[in-house]
């Protein structure tokens, strides 16, 4: 069945209703869809509706109230977040074909299929899904928030030096907001799919300075790579996408940040920065040294060009997420498929720039494909959180296995 992103959801309900489901269908007030009995908000627009569901009992109760008027419960208030519940309650409803696999070739080609091709909800739609647990202790932003620019200054100031050594020094702001600009209204728009929990932007800026900060050590390590492969151009992916999930992985683990990365759309989003933050800071590089040879089209080519980091990052932060969600530990080892389906779509792009100036047109129009990708990937994450019962009042925390 073909994965229905969020605005067709609401006109399409392909599975028998249960529980509180099968109450009547709400109508969103803003655009007139026809949403699933017992959504608090519209699956199209995301318009609160003019019920709640208690979070007790699974009544619908009116919009203003506090507490359920059947089983008197509290209801939610106040953020999504506002009650927690396990994530290995949802488990047994995980569709088993995409549940991920024993062996490594599997999982290949689970992360390409997900990359690639539409697919059904994760989940089969079911009340018990939706329990509850306690709330978790969110980490201080301001902290981490230093750490974010420390780490976006770091990258900056490596992007100005190389400026200045290809004595291209006076196009640095330019090249700077030529490069900051698509990177942020790529995140910006990815985002937008991020309706029902959003992920915190503190949290966000530090995936995307991880990224912008991991070029320092890209550089001596790609050299080396470079030199191990007889300077074949691919060997940079090698290099860059380690790196670049680095800080994403040691979100996932981190007992203080893991419970921000609790399923794939959540991996998705900080995978997706991290890899911006790495493109924006190359684009700085590459846009001025086309700024200095008088090539301005050079602005439209990296703009499509950190598409390719976006996706290749946030493929294999999707699978860090979508390990959680199936209960298993998130490892390097674990992480090795997504890794590796990565790795060759990077290596495969910058072969192509290199080899010809045929090949290398032939790759511009995979920068948009792969961002439409991403984005596919995206609204279908949403839709399992939806079933899941973020749309609820619910989102899930993270237990260590």
């Amino acid at each position: 069945m073909a994965t229905r992103g969020p605005s067709s959801i609401g006109r399409a309900w392909p599975w028998g209703l249960r529980g509180s489901e099968a109450m009547s269908r709400a109508r969103c007030p803003r655009c007139g869809a026809l949403n699933p009995g017992g959504a608090l908000f519209c699956t199209r627009c995301g318009e609160p509706l003019k019920a709640r569901l208690c979070p007790s009992c699974g009544a619908r109760a009116p919009v203003g109230s506090t507490h359920c008027p059947y089983c008197g419960a509290p209801l939610v208030g106040g953020s999504l977040a506002a009650y927690r519940r396990t994530m290995r309650s949802a488990q047994p409803y995980i569709q088993e074909g995409l549940r991920p696999r024993e062996g490594i070739i599997g999982n290949i080609l689970l992360v390409a299929a997900a990359a690639f091709r539409d697919r059904p909800p994760l989940f089969t739609p079911s009340p018990a899904v939706y329990e509850k647990l306690s709330s978790h202790v969110v980490a201080q932003a301001s902290r981490y928030l230093w750490y974010a620019l420390a780490a976006f200054l770091a990258g900056s100031a490596l992007a100005v030096l190389g400026l200045a050594v290809n004595n291209a020094l006076t196009l640095a702001l330019p090249a700077f907001l030529a490069a900051i600009a698509p990177a942020l209204l790529y995140l910006l728009w990815l985002r937008e799919a991020d309706r029902y929990e959003p992920e915190p932007a503190w949290l966000l800026a530090l995936a995307f300075s991880w990224g912008a900060a991991s070029t320092i050590p890209s550089l001596p390590l790609g050299a080396i790579a470079a030199l191990l492969t007889g300077g074949w151009a691919g060997s940079a992916a090698l290099v860059e996408e380690p790196l670049k999930i680095l800080g994403v992985y040691l979100i996932s683990i981190s007992p203080r940040l893991r419970s921000e990365v609790n399923d794939h759309l959540d991996g998705l989003l900080y995978g997706a920065a991290a890899g911006l933050g790495f493109g924006f800071v190359e684009n700085v590089l590459y846009i001025g040294r086309g700024l200095a040879a008088g090539s301005p089209f050079i602005i439209v080519v990296r703009t499509l060009a950190i598409g390719m980091h976006m996706f290749c990052s946030g493929l294999i932060g999707w699978w860090i997420g979508y390990l959680k969600v199936n209960g298993l530990p998130v490892s390097w080892s674990r992480i090795a498929p997504a890794m590796l389906v990565s790795m060759g779509i990077h290596a495969a792009w910058n072969t192509l720039a290199q080899l010809s100036p045929v090949t290398a047109l032939l790759v511009l129009p995979l920068g948009p494909y792969l961002v439409y990708r991403t984005h596919k990937m995206a609204e279908a994450a949403l839709v399992d959180e939806y079933y899941w019962g973020f749309a609820h009042g619910y989102a899930p925390v993270e237990r260590p296995s």
